[in-house]
């Protein structure tokens, strides 16, 4: 999935004119922004790393390397931190991707009038089509909370109410991991379609390998945890 959110991606570079993007979340190997690194985009990679030290480690050393204008941050991002890693609040692209707290890290992005062109999440297939996300939680961890790690984030749904509300259309949803909003300039300049995601195919494949299962029977291994409902 990750060539054809690639190409999608750098599709949209015409349209964005602040040429500068914040991924949250990521590993060395594949990362939502490369394309937009490969084309001269300024910017930063923020993880963590209490779980994986290398990954920043290397990360640091490949975009010396190849001479781009890209800063690596450890960082354990919560609402209350945000304002250190968002010095503009005018930015091209936001990618989001921590496996957790996802839903209110953007919530708090979006109330401090941070405004980017571009927004990729990944959302949790495992929540089906219900607009739920998971209540905040304080150093919340995927791998230890629930055996399945099928617990994390929010769903489809619930980030398009969130999104929608403040002026962002889905445009693209890819192999039930990750979707793409655009503001309305871009979505009108660029001239795309919009997506409803109660029509969005709702399986991950790699998830279902993983758990052999499918996202109802995921959903049904963690329906009794904690859930937030997301309105319109």
């Amino acid at each position: 999935h990750n060539n054809e959110e690639s190409k999608f991606l750098e599709s949209l570079i015409p349209f964005i004119q602040r040429k500068y993007f914040v991924e949250i979340g990521f590993h060395f190997r594949q990362f939502n922004s490369i394309g937009l690194i490969k084309n001269n985009f300024e910017g930063k990679l923020v993880d963590t790393s209490r779980h994986d030290f290398l990954n920043l480690r290397i990360a640091k050393f490949i975009l010396r390397f190849i001479k781009k204008k890209v800063e690596v941050l450890d960082f354990f991002v919560t609402p209350k931190n945000i304002g250190n890693i968002f010095h503009n609040k005018f930015i091209g692209f936001l990618s989001l991707d921590i496996d957790g707290n996802d839903f209110w890290i953007l919530s708090k992005i979006l109330n401090e009038k941070i405004n980017p062109e571009v927004i990729i999440v990944e959302y949790n297939v495992s929540f089906l089509k219900y607009p739920i996300t998971i209540p905040y939680m304080e150093n919340f961890n995927m791998f230890t909370y629930h055996k399945s790690q099928c617990y994390h984030g929010a769903s489809l749904t619930a980030f398009n109410n969130l999104l929608s509300k403040n002026g962002y259309t889905l445009v693209k949803s890819i192999a039930g991991v990750n979707a793409i909003f655009v503001n309305k300039r871009i979505f009108s300049d660029a001239k795309l379609n919009k997506i409803d995601p109660l029509e969005v195919n709702q399986e991950c494949l790699s998830r279902n390998r993983r758990t052999k299962s499918t996202s109802f029977e995921q959903y049904d291994s963690i329906k009794h945890l904690p859930q937030v409902i997301v309105e319109k």
